[in-house]
């Protein structure tokens, strides 16, 4: 019973061989795929945030400019200044106070 020992021919060490490397090199760049995906996705995901935040911000000064630009603010300011509102049927009308 003895085991006849077959020589192996450098073709097929040779293939053996690139057969390891290749599976090595398929298995780590998987993994390194992986990895930047996932680092990808957590910079998306902070500039979404920085994204709502920043509309957040447009959002609330769209509402002050709409507050401040209000008829009844100008109106206020005008009346502050000395100026008076008479309205007519078709348009506004302003008219100077002189001051003494």
């Amino acid at each position: 019973m003895k085991r006849s020992k077959k020589k192996e021919t450098g073709f097929a060490r040779f293939s053996r061989r690139l057969l390891i490397v290749s599976f090595a090199a398929f298995v780590l760049g998987i993994v390194a795929l992986n990895s930047y995906e996932s680092s990808l996705n957590i910079s998306c995901q902070e500039l979404e945030k920085e994204i709502t935040v920043i509309q957040a911000d447009i959002d609330g000064l769209t509402m002050q400019k709409q507050e401040l630009a209000s008829f009844t603010r100008l109106r206020a300011v005008a009346s502050k200044k000395g100026y008076d509102y008479k309205q007519s049927t078709v348009t506004t009308a302003v008219r100077g106070v002189q001051r003494d």
